[in-house]
């Protein structure tokens, strides 16, 4: 795979202390994507590992297990200390890698200290990864491992299912937002506490070959090193080679008529709009991929630290 070229010094100029000198560092290691077949050789680690992206190694937590729920599994921790009477508050984990790559446990290092310092059980989903499983099977996975939790999970793990919280980061976000839609339509309703969407994917059904309804942020870092466009767009095919699914609200979120989920800053507005209490972050300095950079980088250790007190006041 071809990869990406030196960061225009415009744009360097505006990454955070830290995470500048890095991802100059590293960037020519991030492969380039679009235009080339697919072939689960890329996600085979390269020779000399996987690029560095920053991250931190985790933290010890009281306990973890894998539970393997057949189509999926569960990766879990479990905090040191006692359970409290009503059990455990729990989040519910969705990783990214847009639908294509990524693991369970590849944000350990976010995870255990959010484990640690929210004192909350972790919970996050391997689901099924596209293109052996395009839509909607990860998300279904996503639906199933929800489920689970305010049932299997309150008897195997002692979750407290009014205190669960979902949480995603990119293509992971974005199925933690249609889940949250799809738990706001049920009937009965599925209660959750809070989501928390880092990066999220909140609309799909942007074109390659049709520039005029790009985002502004689209055009302006179209060739950004961390994800370029059409290496997000590639991933995209892959987990929805139908062009009809684009717009359907458990793809795009923004398409649906509930205000129970949006995305983004339009997230967060819709959502305002409709008496929805909402924290709005925005964390300057930093790409796609720049908020696991924490080992390197001081913005992203401050983001992280005010994740994890947030999810341990909010739940």
């Amino acid at each position: 795979m071809a990869t990406s070229s030196t960061i225009p010094e415009d744009l360097l100029n505006k990454l955070a202390p830290g995470y500048r000198e890095f991802a100059q560092a590293n960037s020519s290691l991030l492969p380039r994507l679009h235009g080339i077949p697919w072939s689960p050789k890329f996600r085979q680690p390269p020779p000399n590992g996987p690029p560095d992206m920053g991250t931190e190694p985790p933290v010890a937590v009281g306990s973890q297990r894998v539970i393997d729920l057949g189509n999926y599994s569960v990766h879990v921790m479990i905090p040191d200390g006692e359970k409290p009477s009503a059990g455990w508050p729990t989040v519910l984990f969705f990783h990214g890698g847009g639908w294509v790559f990524g693991s369970a446990n590849m944000n350990n290092g976010l995870l255990s200290r959010l484990c640690v310092g929210a004192k909350c059980a972790v919970v996050s989903v391997e689901y099924r990864l596209a293109p052996e499983h395009p839509f909607p099977a990860g998300l279904d996975d996503s639906w199933d491992a929800l489920l689970w939790l305010r049932q299997g999970g309150v008897e195997q793990l002692g979750v407290d299912p009014d205190r669960i919280a979902l949480m995603g980061i990119s293509a992971g976000a974005n199925l933690a937002a249609v889940v949250a839609q799809r738990a706001s339509l049920s009937s009965p309703r599925v209660p959750l506490k809070l989501q928390i969407l880092h990066i999220p994917v909140i609309d799909a059904s942007f074109s390659v070959d049709d520039r005029s309804r790009w985002t502004q942020s689209m055009i302006e870092y179209e060739d950004i090193f961390s994800l370029p466009v059409f290496n997000m767009l590639w991933l995209r095919d892959r987990y929805l080679p139908n062009p009809e699914d684009w717009t359907k609200p458990e793809v795009s979120p923004i398409y649906q008529d509930n205000p129970g989920a949006f995305g983004g800053k339009l997230y967060a507005r819709k959502l305002e709009e409709f008496g929805v209490t909402v924290t709005l972050k925005v964390v300057k300095g930093l790409t796609h991929m720049g908020l696991g950079a924490s080992r390197v980088c001081e913005a992203a250790r401050d983001h992280r630290d005010e994740l994890i007190a947030f999810v341990k006041e909010s739940l």
